[in-house]
């Protein structure tokens, strides 16, 4: 698996051949690569950073007193 710097390499490549492409296809592409590139480059360092937060509080609905005490079931549609 590549590692990151080789990512950015790959995605400075592509970017270096758009000014060099014959049709607007071509260069489209070309930037799409060099994003995808640098996107993968950057995974890793998300994905740790991700992991490493804490997760979010749930948020619980609160339940009036009345409901509570009935024990019914309130259902918003």
């Amino acid at each position: 698996m590549p590692s990151e710097k080789e990512y950015r390499d790959m995605a400075a490549a592509a970017l270096a051949k758009v000014p060099d492409a014959a049709s607007e296809a071509e260069r489209f592409q070309l930037k799409r690569a060099g994003a995808a590139y640098l996107k993968l480059a950057s995974h890793r360092t998300e994905a740790a950073e991700r992991a490493a937060a804490p997760k979010p509080k749930r948020i619980i609905p609160e339940k009036s007193p009345e409901t509570k005490a009935s024990g019914l079931i309130t259902r918003n549609y």
